[in-house]
């Protein structure tokens, strides 16, 4: 039986023009018109409403949309001594933007940057939960160093911090932990640093940790890949469909998520088409140990097509399994 989860983050503003607006009210809060609380109210009000469309939708594993994030690496940048935030920049080939952190002195872990969260959800939420947080290479990678002038030394004082963070989650319970880890597509050459950095990361966890790699070819990273000591792999299967051979050629022991809806494009994918990719995975890896996904984070997609990509998720999940 497969199973179906999203990558992380979605839209925070919804279709629904009846629900809280959570962009109106940061306007209306830098406008000072309306207090901290009131800004409060409705970014509760929004996570819950994304937690319940997952819910809704069937799918199996869900997040809190990462409502509360900017971007994939600003949460952390503010949580970590010695590190400042600068001017906004391109992130990857997406009209989205991120904010580049600057490393001026030794990073030190400040304080949990999803703690909280995670537990705002589970409280509000009755389905397994998944907190997303970035890997240590593409944190890097996006971050500009002034200090280090060494990558290893960087990733490995980075993986110190999201071990602190992750040590936490795996105390309060959390059920799955995934490191999006874009850049390594980018830079396979960093397989065995990421693979040292992820061990520093996950020993000992009880929690089911994910390396989910997206935007790029894994084709160079074969050699490894499969043997990273987390418990799941997943992969973008359509920004580059090659994917697919090396998954389908590759000795998979791992549990896989396989992206599969494209996360970028509005346009919906053929069930039948998605039905017959999922049927040749499984005859390379068990049903039981795949997962199916968007290909990225939702939040590159207008709400509604977002919400209608994960129902379609779930339909596919549910006629491959009948």
């Amino acid at each position: 039986m497969i199973r179906t989860t999203v990558v992380g983050n979605y839209p925070k503003i919804s279709s629904d023009k009846n629900v809280p607006n959570l962009r109106n009210a940061l306007n209306q809060f830098d406008q000072k018109k309306i207090s901290r609380e009131k800004l409060e109210e409705v970014y509760k009000a929004t996570i819950v409403r994304v937690l319940k469309e997952q819910e809704e939708a069937g799918i199996d594993i869900i997040t809190d949309g990462q409502i509360r994030w900017d971007d994939l690496v600003t949460p952390f940048a503010k949580n970590i001594e010695g590190c400042e935030i600068n001017g906004l920049l391109r992130f990857f080939d997406n009209n989205v933007y991120y904010r580049k952190p600057v490393i001026k002195s030794r990073m030190v872990f400040k304080d949990y940057t999803t703690l909280e969260e995670y537990k705002f959800a589970k409280a509000n939420s009755s389905k397994k939960l998944k907190v997303v947080l970035p890997g240590p290479l593409t944190w890097a990678k996006l971050s500009l160093d002034e200090y280090y002038n060494d990558l290893k030394t960087l990733v490995t004082d980075f993986s110190q911090i999201l071990r602190k963070e992750v040590q936490k989650l795996d105390q309060e319970g959390v059920e799955y932990i995934q490191f999006d880890e874009p850049s390594l597509c980018n830079f396979p050459q960093e397989i065995g640093l990421v693979k040292e950095s992820l061990r520093i990361i996950t020993s000992g966890l009880k929690t089911k940790s994910i390396l989910f790699l997206y935007f790029g070819s894994i084709r160079n990273l074969t050699s490894g890949l499969f043997d990273m000591p987390v418990d799941i792999i997943g992969i973008d299967l359509v920004s580059k469909p090659e994917n697919l051979d090396v998954i389908l050629k590759a000795d998979v022991k791992k549990e896989v998520i396989l992206g599969c809806l494209d996360a970028r494009n509005t346009k919906m994918e053929d069930e039948k088409e998605i039905l017959q990719l999922i049927d040749k995975v499984s005859k390379n890896i068990p049903p039981d140990k795949i997962y199916i996904s968007p290909s990225c984070g939702l939040e590159f997609l207008p709400h509604e097509n977002a919400l209608k990509k994960i129902k379609l998720l779930s339909s596919i999940a549910t006629k491959f399994n009948s």
